[in-house]
């Protein structure tokens, strides 16, 4: 194509004559690998900057940077790349995230203290100080999931009427049900992108806009910068607001995996650069949900050749879709939600893509719903009929056969203890005292774990495993389950209802009273839970009040039998628990928001963080014994095909920057183990329940998160070195996930292990390869459906929000920016970002050593009364309001500081 030798009035498009490199061909990559010249990792994209990606150094030691799309040769986030390492320049990081090369001595930052500076540490060690201890209670850290305590399966599948309506785009229809078909463009990755450089011609393009966006999650230790304008809002609170207290998560399952590594804080560094040479596995869809647009740039004809696909997630570049006349009426609804996919990438800014599916309308909390589901891939059609060919129907009954090759625990006292609502009822306990031992002074308990038989009816090779295997969790959202099995299995036959008989795989042990195992058994069996308790009925009897609205108990059993078998179980819960704690067990506090719900309309009517009580920890606590006592078997008997979950230690380097960090400001974390580290958490308030302590774990253990690893299921067989089997956090050498077969694949697996393993058999069919398939979806999977929560959470709080007109809220700064602060919202257990610059006042930012301060003038209230002054540091509490999102259409929320009623 000829240049212009005038001037364009359109807008000109980057990167015109920019082409992706081709990939080196796979032989070479495999030697690069083998000769550590390349190296492998998966692409983490900075959610608040497209153009920086960021890969884990095969030593875990450091990030490396992969700057712009060049580099990045077509990955998205979560593909599997091979990277060679690109010289390396000294670099400068600005306020805005950017990077400057070749930091010259005349901007060599001055970073020896200075009156000025010293006093901002000052106030800052000040603010911590002013800080109550609390009460500190040791807790232990959990690696069960929190979708445990958020089981309902009411009205699992979502209602789609909304979203059925189909788009005809060039004479074919668009739309209907993506994840029901072998071929659909969710499932079929190879085919939907193609990768080769073919591109002879470059047209004129302009750099892509920055929207302004506040992310769900943005970075904690680094301080970023940007800019949002604010809206205010004076409007009431109507929502209401519950009694909250903190709660854990799981290392993995952190809201900080999705932040990126900014976090030079000094000016003058040397930062490790990567490029993309291959694309291994491609684990993103390449699909996406957005909005369509005009095509920004000057086109010449009576048509458009293309109109402009923009995906809601910034990571996915913008598509550019062939203008077709059916899609004109679309661009007269530009908040309407599509799901578009990307075809081919030549063109480096946008690649080509094709729309797929219509959603229906942005800012709809169903389409939104439906939107998430279709972006996290997450199989949400009805089961085929030919899965329930292979079921038993209801009613059911166990066969004889069955009752004669099982240990029979019908007899004793076996309940469940899980959420009120829950419908999915897969782990059951029981537990009695035994006998004094023969020293006459230690106590000896019978205790048993049983879970549901699962593996029993999901038979290997078989459709419902194969549909099972590849939705490898069910999905837990604020107003639907979106089962991993059917409801045949996950709320009647396998679900441990009370006064019903169920197969079960069980462990039993004999312990002493300091929670040393004495006797063990795994096996298959026969039990009948007597009653359906809630954790807030366990809660009454260990605090010894009335249980107030007692399920009726089946069988020949009395409340008081009942009661005590509970306090049985909480007095070993109690021994288990220390006893992990001093083998060096690590807990991060991270809350997670849940809702009062209204089930008749499946609408949220207040909110809270998830609290987590002495009842959960017992259930927690025989949860956690049984997957550690299972690991050790499976692993013993088949070392090279056990399914195991391992957690990685943090990188040391990562440990010892945030520590030095927090040293600056007078907090002290021992880094050396597991052990120590929580020994600090508990120094600083981890358990305590006011509002200023808890905000403080609050900001420590976020910091804290940032450089955990993520926990994985592995196959024993593929990993071999044992010291990668074990499980950090835990502090144990094995582990695995045996409890819940309902709603994970891996325990399944598991299940089917132990059961070789019992029955002696040689399982020469299983291959290590495909156990490594399954277990690396499982753990995609696994990540997307706690994405997909976390964020349905946050667009379920955003419609509150909407309705209500405002909510005040307390939040504790994290970081401090130059125009903004990432702030915890503590009754909330969210961050997000605070822009300050619109509001009514004058602002200052100092910042040393990384560490910065704001000093706010606001404006007098009144003509004649004085200015407010404040000033915000790490940790510091503020009264935030939270208002709906300035676009009506945006089901989103922005935060507005509110003017503090005293002078600071």
């Amino acid at each position: 194509m000829a240049k212009s030798n005038g001037k364009n009035s359109t807008p000109q498009r980057p990167n015109r004559n920019k082409t992706f490199e081709n990939y080196w061909d796979e032989k070479d990559v495999e030697e690069g690998l083998q000769n550590e010249s390349l190296f492998e990792g998966v692409v983490r994209i900075n959610p608040k900057n497209y153009k920086e990606a960021y890969i884990s150094a095969p030593d875990g030691t450091e990030d490396f940077l992969i700057e712009g799309l060049l580099h990045r040769n077509r990955a998205l986030n979560g593909d599997v790349v091979v990277c060679v390492l690109l010289p390396t320049q000294p670099t400068n990081k600005c306020e805005n995230g950017c990077v400057e090369n070749s930091v010259s001595p005349q901007n060599q930052p001055n970073n020896q203290p200075t009156p000025k500076n010293l006093a901002v540490v000052s106030e800052l060690k000040e603010n911590i100080s002013k800080m109550t201890k609390g009460e500190v209670q040791c807790e232990n850290y959990s690696e069960l999931d929190a979708s445990r305590e958020h089981r309902v399966v009411k009205n699992s599948q979502p209602k789609n009427k909304k979203t059925k309506n189909k788009l005809k785009v060039d004479g074919k229809n668009l739309g209907g049900d993506l994840l029901n078909k072998n071929e659909d463009v969710l499932a079929n990755k190879s085919n939907v992108v193609n990768l080769d450089n073919a591109s002879e011609e470059k047209k004129k393009r302009t750099r892509r806009p920055r929207k302004k966006k506040n992310a769900i999650v943005e970075s904690l230790v680094t301080q970023l910068s940007a800019s949002c304008t604010i809206e205010d809002s004076s409007t009431k609170t109507t929502v209401q607001v519950e009694t909250v207290s903190v709660v854990q998560s799981e290392p993995h399952m952190l809201k900080v995996e999705a932040i990126e590594e900014n976090s030079q804080q000094n000016s003058n560094i040397s930062r490790k650069v990567a490029k993309v040479i291959f694309i291994k596995e491609l684990k993103h869809s390449r699909c996406a949900i957005g909005n369509l647009r005009q095509w920004p740039y000057g086109q010449s004809g009576p048509l458009p050749k293309w109109i402009l696909f923009a995906p809601k997630d910034y990571r996915i570049p913008r598509l550019k879709i062939p203008f077709t006349p059916e899609l004109a009426s679309c661009l007269l609804q530009p908040n309407m939600l599509y799901l578009a996919r990307i075809d081919s990438w030549e063109d480096v800014n946008h690649p080509v893509g094709s729309l797929c599916y219509f959603i229906g309308k942005s800012g709809d909390i169903e389409a939104e719903t439906i939107a998430l589901l279709l972006e996290h891939e997450v199989d949400y059609a009805d089961f085929p009929q030919e899965v329930f060919n292979d079921l038993p129907s209801l009613p059911w009954s166990i066969p004889a056969e069955e009752i004669k090759n099982r240990r029979d625990f019908r007899e004793q006292c076996i309940f469940t203890i899980d959420p009120a609502d829950a419908r999915d009822l897969d782990d059951a306990v029981s537990g009695r005292f035994l006998k004094m031992a023969d020293d006459g002074i230690t106590k000896l308990y019978k205790v048993s774990v049983h879970i549901a038989d699962v593996s029993f009816f999901v038979q290997d090779n078989t459709v419902l495993d194969g549909i099972a295997s590849r939705r490898a969790t069910s999905t837990y959202l604020v107003d639907r389950v979106i089962p991993m099995l059917p409801s045949v299995l996950c709320e009647h036959i396998c679900s441990l209802n009370p006064g019903e008989d169920r197969l079960a795989f069980s462990v039993e042990w004999i312990v002493n009273d300091k929670g040393e195992i004495l006797e063990e058994w795994f096996g298959r069996s026969l039990i009948r839970s007597c009653v359906k308790l809630s954790y807030d009925h366990a809660q009454a009897v260990i605090e010894e009040r009335e249980i107030v609205n007692c399920p009726e108990i089946k069988g020949p059993y009395s409340v008081s039998e009942i009661r005590q078998t509970i306090l049985v179980l909480q007095e070993l819960a109690g021994h288990l628990r220390k006893k992990r704690v001093d083998q060096g067990a690590l807990r991060i506090d991270l809350p997670r928001l849940a809702f009062s719900m209204d089930w008749e309309t499946r609408t949220p009517i207040g909110f809270r963080v998830y609290e987590l009580k002495e009842s959960n920890r017992l259930i927690e606590e025989f949860m956690l014994l049984a997957n550690m006592r299972v690991a050790e078997k499976i692993y013993g008997v088949f070392p090279g095909l056990a399914v195991l979950r391992s957690h990685p230690p943090p990188p040391t380097r990562k440990l010892e920057q945030l520590s030095d960090t927090l040293q600056t400001i007078g907090i002290h974390l021992d880094i050396s183990s597991s052990a120590t580290l929580q020994e600090s958490l508990l120094r600083y308030g981890q358990g305590s329940s006011d509002p200023i302590s808890m905000g403080r774990n609050l900001v420590i253990s976020n910091l804290l998160a940032k450089p955990m690893k993520c926990a994985s299921y592995i196959c024993s067989g593929v990993v071999k070195k044992e010291e990668h089997f074990r499980h950090y956090a835990l502090s144990v050498p094995f582990y695995t996930h045996f409890t819940s077969p309902i709603r994970r694949y891996p325990d399944i697996l598991v299940h089917r292990l132990l059961s070789a393993a019992l029955e002696q058999e040689s399982l020469e069919h299983w291959e290590q390869g495909v156990v490594k398939r399954l277990l690396d979806n499982c753990n995609s999977r696994k990540l997307a459906a706690k994405a997909l929560q976390e964020t349905h959470s946050e667009l379920h709080l955003a419609n509150l929000i909407r309705k209500s007109g405002s909510i005040e809220v307390k939040g504790i700064v994290l970081a401090v920016l130059d125009h903004s602060v990432d702030v915890v919202l503590i009754y909330l257990g969210i961050i997000r970002r605070l822009y300050i610059e619109k509001l009514p006042l004058k602002m200052t930012h100092e910042k040393y050593n990384g560490i910065g301060k704001l000093t706010l003038v606001w404006d007098p209230e009144s003509p004649g009364s004085q200015p407010t002054h404040q000033v915000i540091s790490v940790f510091s509490l503020l009264e935030i309001l939270l208002v709906p999102h300035a676009e009506n259409d945006k089901l989103d929320f922005t935060l507005v500081l509110q003017r503090p009623n005293h002078v600071q």
